[in-house]
C-alpha cells in the first residue's frame, strides 16, 4: 500500500471521532485561560486527596453513601475538567477505595453509581464508532473491580475479626497469666510470710538467710538476732488473744520501721522474732540497740512483757545459713534457760524473804516495846545520876535510830491497801517541788521541773506517789557534788504516765545495780537503805515500773511508768475528785511549765 493510502486511512479513522456538548462547553469557557483551568484542577485534586485520607473514626459520623457521593462528585468534576485525559483508572481506584472503606454501603450501588457517572460523562464528551463496545468493556471492568473490592473487603474484615479474636484471646491469656502470678505470689506469701504481721515466717527467713549468704563477699559478715518474748503467755492469758496479737503487730511495725531497709525480719513460734542483717559489727550493734529500745518502750506500757536475745554471725561462727540460724536459736534457748533459772531463784528468794519478813515483822513489834521502856529508863536514870546523864545524848539518838529503822521496816513489810483517788499530777509535782526547793537551794543545787503542755489526771494513791518522788529527789540531791542539777519531767503516753528524774551526780557503780532495790542496801554513810525498797514496792503495787540508768560520774536517771487508770473492776470507785488532794494551792514559782512556753 502506498504512503498516500495509509495517510488517507488514518485521516478517515480520526474523522470518526466527534466531540459532544461537554467538550464544546469546556473549550468555550477555558480556551482563553488555561492557567485558571489547571488551578481549578489542582484545587479539586487536593480536595480529593484530603477526603481520601479522612480518619476512619470520622467516617462513622458521615451519613451512609455521603462519603461515596463526595468522592464521586470530585472525580466527576476532574473528569469534566480534564477532557480527553483517560480517567478510567482513577474511577476504578476510587471504586475499590470506597468499597474498602465503606461504612454500610451496598457494593452494587457504589459500583453502579461510579459506572453510570463515568459512562454519562464519557458519552457527552466524545464519540466514535467503537464507543459502545468501549463503554461495555468499561462497565464489565467496573463490575470486576467492584467484585474484587468486595472480596478484598470481606477477607479484610475476616482477618480483622480473627485479629480481634486473637487479641481477645491474648488478653485473656495475659489475665490468666496475671492471675496465675498473683496466685503464685499468694502461695509464696502463705509459705514464706507470717499471716499476722506480714513478716517472714521461719521458712521464709531461712530462705532469705541462705540467699544473703550467697551474696556475701569475702570480707562481709551476716548476723542473725533471735528475740523471744518471755512474758507473752501471761498477756494472752490475762488480757486475751486480741491484745497479744496487737502487741505482736506493734513489735513487727516498730522493727520494720526502725531497722535498716536491708534487714530481714521474721516472726515464728508465736512470740519469737528474728532479724538477719548484712554488715560489720557497728551495724550489728545498732540493730541490737534498736531492738532493745523497741522492747524497753513496750515494757514501759506492759510491765509483764520481757525478752531475751540470742545471736550468731557468719562466717566467724557459722559456715552456712542453716548452721547460722541453728546457732542463734541455741544461744536463745540457753538465755531462756538462764532467765528461767534466775526467775526461779528469785521466786525462792522472795518466798524466803516473805517468811523471814513475817518473822522479822513480829520481832520488830516485840523489839519496839522494850525500846520504849529502855528510852524511858535512860531518861529517868539521867535525871537521877550525873554519870548516866553524860551518856544520855549518845544513847537516846541511837535508840531513836533503832526505832526509826524498825518503823521503816514495818512500813516495808506492811501490806497496807492502796487508796486510789483521782488527782492532778501537775499539782502533786508542784507540792513536791515546793517542799524540796528550799533544801536544794541551801545545798547549792538547782531543782528544775518541766511540766507537759496539757495537765495530766491519774488514778493512784497520791500520798504514796508523793513519797516515791520525795525519796528519789532527795537521793539525787544527796548524790550531787559542788553545784549540781536535778531535772524532773513527766508526760502522758499510751494510757500511762512517764516520770523522769535525772541528776548530774556521781552515778551508781555498775556492781550495785542488782542490789539498789534490796532492803537495807545503802552506799551512804548514814541512812537505813529502805527508801528505794519502799519506792519499788509502791510502784509495783500500782502495776507500774521503775527503771534506773546510770554511769559513774555522769549522773543517774530514774524512770517511773504508772498507769493513768486502774485496770480492774473497782476503778469506778476512784473516779471521784478528792477535795483534799492538790487542787487549791497556787503553782510553785520554781515549777517551769512547758505549756506556758510557745
Amino acid at each position: 500500500m502506498t504512503d498516500e493510502g495509509v495517510e488517507e486511512r488514518v485521516l478517515d479513522f480520526s474523522n470518526t471521532y466527534e466531540t459532544r456538548q461537554l467538550y464544546d462547553w469546556m473549550n468555550q469557557w477555558f480556551a482563553d485561560s488555561p492557567t485558571f483551568l489547571w488551578t481549578i484542577v489542582g484545587v479539586v485534586t487536593a480536595m480529593l486527596l484530603g477526603v481520601l485520607f479522612f480518619p476512619q473514626k470520622w467516617l462513622l459520623h458521615i451519613p451512609v453513601y455521603g462519603y461515596m457521593t463526595f468522592i464521586l462528585v470530585l472525580v466527576a468534576f476532574l473528569d469534566i475538567l480534564t477532557q480527553k485525559i483517560p480517567m478510567i483508572t482513577i474511577y476504578l481506584i476510587m471504586v475499590g477505595y470506597v468499597l474498602f472503606r465503606a461504612n454500610g454501603e451496598d457494593p452494587k450501588i457504589v459500583t453502579s453509581a461510579f459506572a453510570i457517572v463515568f459512562i454519562l460523562i464519557e458519552s457527552f464528551t466524545i464519540w466514535h464508532q467503537l464507543m459502545i463496545l468501549e463503554l461495555l468493556s468499561h462497565s464489565i471492568l467496573f463490575l470486576w473491580i467492584g467484585w474484587m473490592s468486595t472480596q478484598v473487603r470481606t477477607f479484610f474484615y475476616k482477618v480483622r475479626k480473627m485479629k480481634d479474636k486473637n487479641r481477645h484471646l491474648i488478653g485473656k491469656m495475659r489475665n490468666a497469666q496475671k492471675q496465675l502470678h498473683q496466685f503464685n505470689h499468694e502461695l509464696q506469701r502463705t509459705y514464706y510470710i507470717d499471716y499476722l504481721t506480714g513478716l517472714y515466717n521461719f521458712g521464709g527467713f531461712q530462705e532469705q538467710v541462705i540467699r544473703s549468704l550467697a551474696r556475701c563477699g569475702f570480707h562481709q559478715s551476716y548476723h542473725v538476732i533471735c528475740l523471744d518474748l518471755t512474758g507473752f503467755k501471761q498477756i494472752n492469758m490475762s488480757k486475751g488473744m486480741d491484745v497479744g496479737d496487737q502487741i505482736l503487730k506493734e513489735i513487727a511495725s516498730q522493727l520494720m520501721r526502725r531497722l535498716p531497709p536491708s534487714a530481714h525480719v521474721a516472726r515464728y513460734d508465736g512470740d519469737q522474732f528474728a532479724v538477719g542483717v548484712m554488715g560489720d559489727q557497728a551495724v550489728f550493734r545498732r540493730c541490737l540497740e534498736t531492738m532493745e529500745k523497741v522492747m524497753l518502750e513496750l515494757q514501759a506500757d506492759r510491765r509483764v512483757l520481757h525478752h531475751c536475745i540470742g545471736t550468731a554471725s557468719y562466717p566467724r561462727e557459722a559456715t552456712s545459713g542453716a548452721e547460722l540460724v541453728r546457732l542463734a536459736e541455741q544461744r536463745l534457748a540457753t538465755e531462756q534457760r538462764r532467765l528461767r533459772h534466775k526467775e526461779e531463784e528469785r521466786r525462792r528468794h522472795l518466798e524466803k524473804l516473805s517468811v523471814v519478813g513475817q518473822l522479822a515483822a513480829g520481832l520488830a513489834h516485840e523489839i519496839r516495846n522494850p525500846l520504849t521502856s529502855i528510852r524511858g529508863f535512860v531518861q529517868i536514870s539521867a535525871m537521877e545520876s550525873e554519870a548516866v546523864k553524860k551518856w544520855e545524848s549518845i544513847i537516846l539518838p541511837e535508840i531513836d535510830r533503832i526505832n526509826d529503822l524498825l518503823k521503816q521496816f514495818l512500813n516495808l513489810s506492811e501490806s497496807r491497801p492502796t487508796r486510789y483517788t483521782r488527782f492532778e499530777l501537775d499539782q502533786l509535782m508542784n507540792d513536791v517541788i515546793r517542799l524540796l526547793q528550799p533544801k536544794a537551794f541551801l545545798m547549792g543545787h538547782d531543782l528544775i521541773a518541766q511540766a507537759p503542755l496539757k495537765p495530766i489526771e491519774m488514778e493512784a494513791d497520791a500520798e504514796q506517789v508523793k513519797q516515791v518522788l520525795i525519796n528519789l529527789i532527795q537521793n539525787g540531791l544527796e548524790a550531787l557534788e559542788d553545784k549540781g542539777k536535778i531535772e524532773v519531767r513527766w508526760k502522758e503516753m499510751k494510757g500511762r504516765v512517764s516520770i523522769r528524774i535525772h541528776d548530774t551526780g556521781s552515778g551508781i557503780h555498775p556492781n550495785h545495780f542488782a542490789k539498789i532495790f534490796d532492803p537495807f542496801f545503802t552506799t551512804k554513810g548514814e541512812g537505813t537503805g529502805m527508801g528505794l525498797s519502799i519506792c519499788h514496792r509502791i510502784i509495783t503495787d500500782h502495776q507500774g515500773q521503775i527503771q534506773v540508768a546510770s554511769q559513774p560520774n555522769q549522773g543517774t536517771t530514774f524512770l517511773l511508768h504508772l498507769p493513768l487508770k486502774r485496770n480492774n473492776e473497782e476503778s469506778h470507785q476512784a473516779k471521784r475528785k478528792d477535795p483534799h488532794f492538790y487542787h487549791t494551792e497556787p503553782p510553785s514559782p520554781f515549777l517551769h511549765q512547758e505549756r506556758s512556753v510557745r
